[in-house]
């Protein structure tokens, strides 16, 4: 399958690549759509090249259909239309035990710090997929205007810069 890659040095290039099956815990999203954000062209500036892992699939404003689930998977079969919340935490951090998973020390950025959706194939777990609205099509369920969907994901965003800023050292090890 055809995957954009961010490889550094202003570039992107598109690879081949094996589809990931989804293991327990996960779907198969055959990408329909995928939206191009300030977060992507950070990346393909140049801007974040110290925290993103190059070769890099960028991509996680999305929209797609289920093609596959693993073992585990509830509420969710092929066919389903969906998005993400491209946010994974770990939930065993000081952050997450506290009930701040928002500012998880170890937050998994989909499409950042880990593959995104500019592929033809994306396996993600299902805890991170959004059902679209009956009716919404896929071309708008890509596009960030999902109001709460953008304002959970901008306010994490801002959560995790912000715990970097302004938090002592001592506030960081207490979540």
């Amino acid at each position: 399958m055809h995957a954009a890659t961010y490889v550094g040095a202003k570039t992107l290039t598109v690879i081949e690549r094996e589809p990931e099956l989804p293991g327990f815990g996960e779907a198969q999203i055959e990408v329909a759509y995928t939206g191009i954000c300030g977060t992507d062209l950070h990346i393909l500036h140049g801007d974040m090249d110290a925290r993103v892992t190059m070769p890099a699939v960028l991509g996680h404003e999305m929209s797609g259909t289920i093609v596959a689930v693993g073992e585990g998977v509830e509420d969710w079969s092929a066919g389903d239309l969906v998005t993400v919340m491209p946010l994974v935490w770990d939930g065993t951090c000081p952050a997450c035990r506290a009930g701040y998973n928002h500012i998880c020390h170890n937050l998994d950025f989909l499409g950042i710090d880990s593959p995104g959706s500019m592929q033809a194939s994306w396996t993600v777990p299902q805890d991170v997929l959004v059902a679209l609205p009956p009716g919404l099509s896929l071309e708008r369920g890509a596009l960030p205007s999902l109001p709460r969907l953008q304002s959970m994901t901008c306010a994490a965003l801002r959560c995790v810069k912000a715990r970097r800023r302004w938090l002592s050292a001592a506030d960081r090890s207490a979540f």
